[in-house]
């Protein structure tokens, strides 16, 4: 392809062919002086011979005067006459063999000459016309897919990188930003367009094959982004449904390949807290090779993998040398174990690397949410990002054994069936466990389970809604969480927010609702419903009965309260309203239990634990249960397993049972005895009190324990049809 072939390009190849005009002649002129050198010698064992003859001939010239011997100075004469000329012609003869050889090699360095000449020629060539038709880089990716004579609508050298990375990367810290080692990685380019199908060797740093990725798609002539769709892509970046809807107007190879490589920069951002690259850190990395204007393209990162390492500098090294080695003036070569700097200073743009994050941390809404259209059109490239990025990897046992899937599992505490299926579907597309989570309980916040999560539900004292939730990631132990949050009705998405983008764990009350705001969830708003309001009036009717007051006046009104005067006298039997009523079934039961804390082990075997709630109903203003508690009504180690709770959290988060449960299961016991050892604890102390708690293992074995009413929670595995639902009896 013409614009490949800079100036200088064509000013080295100028300078190569005079240069080996000046070798030819160097090597002539060389041979020329050998010969006669080897003639000059040869003509001085000529004379020296002839001076030794004729010295004897006149030291012996009196012997042979003399008679009687003359005859056998003859014999002597003729014998010495013959080994001068056996002399002679040998010297002759060492001459023109010489002579032959110093020919031969002028002939032969001539033709190398030639054959370099015309290898240098078909290189060029194939540049100016396109590519080799084995070359993978610079080829448009639709020639590079098709070649490949494969079902994957995606590059295959992509493939087994992601695979590699897969397999013993994504917690190499820096990844895809770190400079990688430029022989190696020029020795991979020429491997792969020689043989695209090629693998990549044992042992080579995960960090030389990110930087090979990123080559790959620098070298690509046109973005996968395309520069049609560069303008409209960039102004979608604010909206899923706006971004989702212009990258369906994307070739299929493109959509799919862009879908793959995000899927993989979704799971690096997942191991940050390892290999420090979030979303933001990947895009500012990854933009610059995924999306270009036209007149921007990425050349800096080019020129890496099209120069050499460095020039022949011997004569040895001419028959191996490249054509780009040749075209490399002597003494100009760059240490070839030098790094690459990948970090070029350009003009960044940021509206790329917004799209880029847009694309990694919203990658399943925006491509597993597609029509139908595109459905079908990804179809293939689905399953394969799936099973390459998500699988959790068989050892030989299991797979000899044929044993079933393990994972993804989803646990929750209660029949939140719809629940359960949301976070399904986002683990078993490949996606983690902390988005799973996430999904779930939105779900759960969007339906308003039983009235006690999310919006619109469990209004206190004042009748106001407001939001706890949690999340845990079990891999890196983050934790985020919202308390007594108004005006936003995404609590899960909140906390998730305060866990991404803030290195607080929880956030309460207005400052809470603002930080949700800022980060971009919709609010403020108002949660109360009619159903709520209606709760809230009837309540109020009742003279505010039951609530969770105690040792105040009135005991049977709605206030203003204020305390009771020698406050409360343990050693009667006062069973008064606003005293100990707190603890009983009317407000905290099956149908008040206030909490939906879910559990997930995602097809990689990493768990996450979330919790939402809208808290206990007709609870004191400002009130904190333990649903943004961690380690009371959720906890998760990757090490171990997860636990959720729910109950009544005013007594449950004085115990931290799902801290315990998780203990107890690193100690070696069954999910089943640690859940009934956290709550019996509890029980010993406050035999009244409500709740439960459901334990899973990293194997993804679980089982409950309650006490105080009977309990159910709710599965899904991949050995499942549907979501099934257990019941636990106190």
């Amino acid at each position: 392809m013409p614009s490949l072939i800079s100036q200088q390009w064509q000013e080295r190849t100028s300078g190569f062919f005079s240069s080996s005009g000046t070798k030819l002649r160097e090597a002539r002129q060389s041979a020329g002086a050998f010969v006669g050198e080897v003639a000059k010698d040869a003509k001085v064992n000529v004379t020296d011979v002839a001076e030794r003859v004729g010295s004897l001939f006149k030291s012996r010239w009196a012997i042979l005067q003399q008679p009687a011997t003359r005859h056998a100075v003859q014999e002597h004469l003729i014998t010495a006459a013959a080994t001068t000329g056996t002399l002679v012609r040998k010297g002759i003869t060492e001459t023109k063999e010489k002579v032959s050889v110093g020919k031969i090699k002028v002939e032969e360095a001539a033709k190398k000459t030639a054959q370099k000449s015309k290898t240098l020629l078909t290189d060029i060539e194939r540049w100016q016309k396109g590519v080799a038709s084995s070359d993978v880089f610079g080829v448009a990716i639709e020639v590079t897919v098709q070649r490949q004579e494969s079902t994957r609508p995606i590059p295959i050298i992509l493939i087994k990188c992601a695979d590699y990375l897969i397999l013993t990367g994504l917690n190499s810290p820096n990844l895809f930003k770190t400079e990688g080692d430029k022989k190696l990685i020029q020795q991979l380019v020429s491997a792969y367009n020689q043989d695209p199908s090629a693998s990549i060797p044992e042992g080579v740093n995960p960090v030389d094959v990110a930087a090979l990725m990123k080559y790959y798609l620098a070298s690509l002539p046109t973005p996968l982004t395309t520069f049609e769709l560069y303008n409209e892509i960039k102004d979608a970046r604010s909206s899923v449904n706006r971004m989702r809807k212009s990258l369906q107007k994307l070739s299929s190879v493109n959509y799919n390949t862009l879908e793959f490589v995000t899927a993989l920069l979704l799971r690096v951002s997942e191991k940050s807290q390892l290999n420090k690259m979030d979303s933001h850190s990947l895009a500012m990395e990854m933009a610059p090779v995924i999306m270009w204007r036209e007149d921007k393209r990425p050349e800096s990162y080019r020129e890496y993998w099209r120069r050499p390492s460095r020039s022949p500098k011997k004569s040895n090294d001419f028959e191996t040398a490249t054509p780009w080695d040749l075209l490399s003036d002597e003494g100009e070569g760059v240490d070839a174990s030098s790094s690459i700097p990948l970090d070029d200073i350009v003009q960044v743009d940021f509206g790329a690397v917004e799209v880029v994050q847009c694309l990694i941390e919203h990658h399943n809404a925006i491509f597993t949410d597609a029509d139908e259209t595109v459905m079908a059109r990804s179809y293939l490239s689905i399953i394969l990002s799936t099973l390459l990025l998500f699988l959790p990897l068989l050892t030989a046992a299991e797979a000899e054994l044929g044993k079933p899937k393990k994972f993804p599992v989803v646990v929750s505490t209660w029949p939140f069936i719809e629940a359960v299926r949301a976070a399904w579907r986002v683990a078993n597309n490949g996606s983690s466990a902390v988005e799973a989570v996430v999904e779930g309980c939105s779900a759960c916040e969007e339906l308003r389970c039983d009235g006690t999560v999310g919006p619109g539900g469990s209004p206190n004292e004042n009748g106001e809604t407001m939001l706890d939730a949690l999340i845990m990631d079990g891999v890196t132990m983050e934790v985020g969480a919202v308390a007594a949050m108004r005006y936003v009705k995404d609590g899960i998405r909140a906390a998730w927010l305060v866990m991404k983008h803030s290195q607080h764990t929880l956030l309460a009350g207005e400052g809470a609702s603002a930080f949700a705001i800022s980060m971009g969830l919709p609010g403020p708003m108002n949660l109360s419903s009619p159903e709520s309001l209606k709760k809230w009036l009837d309540w109020k009717e009742n003279r505010c009965q039951p609530n969770f007051r105690k040792n105040v006046v009135p005991a049977n009104g709605c206030g203003p309260y204020k305390p009771k005067h020698g406050g409360m006298d343990v050693s009667t039997e006062s069973c008064e309203m606003g005293t100990i009523e707190y603890r009983l079934p009317p407000l905290v039961g099956p149908h008040n239990h206030d909490t939906i804390s879910m559990a997930v082990i995602d097809k990689m075997g990493h768990i996450a634990v979330g919790t939402s709630t809208n808290g206990a109903t007709f609870k004191i203003p400002g009130r904190v249960g333990d649903g943004p508690i961690a380690g009371s009504s959720a906890y998760a180690d990757d090490e171990v397993g997860g636990c959720g709770a729910t109950g009544d959290g005013d007594i449950m988060m004085r115990f931290l049972p799902c801290y315990q449960v998780v203990e107890s299961m690193r100690q070696g016991m069954k999910p089943e005895q640690a859940a009934k050892d956290a709550v019996s604890r509890i029980a010993r102390k406050f035999p009244d009190f409500v709740g439960a708690v459901v334990a899973v293992d990293k194997n993804g074995s679980h089982a409950g324990a309650c006490h105080g009413w009977t309990f159910q929670y709710s599965v899904r595995d991949p050995n499942m049809d549907d979501v099934q639902v257990f019941t636990v009896l106190p």
